[in-house]
């Protein structure tokens, strides 16, 4: 049986990935720092033969020990390790304090990256082995009020191009997927924080689509929504001053 550990799995996408994973007859891990809402989930029929664990992202020991738990129950090995747990302040860049820019590292640089190395000897010698990123569209220019959050998903976008290389001798595929905003509590954060951030129209339930597609292909990077795939080519062709119109154009929409 396949096996896919995710972080951040008690909610939004995490969560959706995970129902979307034991819907495929996949065994589980979902990882959270929320105990009680992974008490409630482990209780739940689709998850019968799934693992609900602590972890916090920021401790690396905990990730460690989120990782070895999950895989014993797999002969030491995970199939697909799912980057997925991270958090958003959002407003003026001199308008959140340190502790909001603080956490946003934390866990979106610092967890992300523990993640990732001590999930390797888990991944190395599965079969079809894969590490999915989650980053974001924020990731193709940086954007105003989001400054910290998407300077977090820039380190994303270049350990995943780093990593899609170092590991291919190893048998591990590495890739991401970067959607603009999505109907979870993140997004209602960003749009309490902010003005003229864009519409949501996507759902966590289609960003698990996207992850599961993200893991069966080849590139190294998938780009979720039209909007945001047409904004990512211009903002490679574009030249600078008319990039920053464009994102200042999008943003304001």
């Amino acid at each position: 049986m396949k096996s896919v550990f995710i972080t951040g799995a008690a909610s939004g996408i995490g969560l959706a990935t995970a129902r979307h994973y034991a819907g495929l007859g996949w065994r589980v891990g979902l990882y959270d720092i929320n105990r009680e809402r992974l008490a409630e989930l482990a209780a739940d029929p689709l998850f019968a033969n799934a693992q609900c664990g602590f972890c916090d992202v920021r401790e690396r020991d905990s990730i460690a020990s989120a990782l070895a738990d999950f895989a014993a129950g797999s002969a030491g090995k995970i199939s697909l390790v799912i980057n997925n747990a991270g958090v958003l302040s959002a407003g003026p860049f001199v308008g959140i304090d340190a502790d909001g820019h603080d956490l946003m590292i934390d866990i979106n640089v610092r967890g992300f990256t523990h993640v990732a190395q001590l999930a390797f000897p888990y991944l190395e010698g599965a079969d079809d082995a894969c590490l999915v990123n989650l980053c974001s569209a924020s990731s193709i220019h940086g954007i105003p009020n989001l400054a910290v959050y998407s300077a977090t998903k820039f380190y994303v976008n270049a350990m995943t191009q780093a990593l899609h290389i170092e590991w291919q001798p190893h048998g591990i595929r590495v890739t991401c997927v970067k959607p603009h905003l999505v109907d979870t509590q993140m997004a209602r954060d960003v749009q309490a924080g902010t003005t003229g951030e864009g519409a949501v129209t996507l759902t966590p339930e289609g960003i698990a689509l996207a992850i599961e597609q993200a893991a069966t292909g080849s590139r190294v990077s998938y780009v979720i929504g039209s909007a945001a795939r047409v904004w990512a080519l211009l903002d490679k062709l574009l030249p600078e001053a008319l990039r920053i119109r464009l994102t200042r154009r999008l943003l304001s929409q």
